[in-house]
């Protein structure tokens, strides 16, 4: 197999974390305020650091961000504030 093609990005495996955690609860209203903080760095990391994610891949990322703004907001949060 080729590395480039094992390669998880560490959003990816957050995620699994996340699923695992909450199952078929998962929402973004029930993650706490630092899992959705942690969820939108590894997002940002993903589309805007990460050379090994494609950018098909960043494309489709983008509405995540764009989901945990709204949840950010909606519970008065700032960018890279936790509780």
């Amino acid at each position: 197999m080729n590395a480039a093609a094992d390669y998880q990005p560490p959003l990816a495996a957050y995620f699994q974390e996340l699923e695992t955690r909450y199952g078929d609860q998962f929402s973004f209203d029930r993650l706490s305020d630092e899992e959705l903080l942690t969820l939108e760095r590894l997002g940002r990391d993903a589309i805007e650091r990460d050379r090994k994610v494609s950018a098909v891949e960043k494309a489709n990322l983008k509405p995540l961000l764009t989901l945990v703004e709204m949840q950010r907001r909606k519970r008065g949060l700032e960018a890279g504030q936790t509780h």
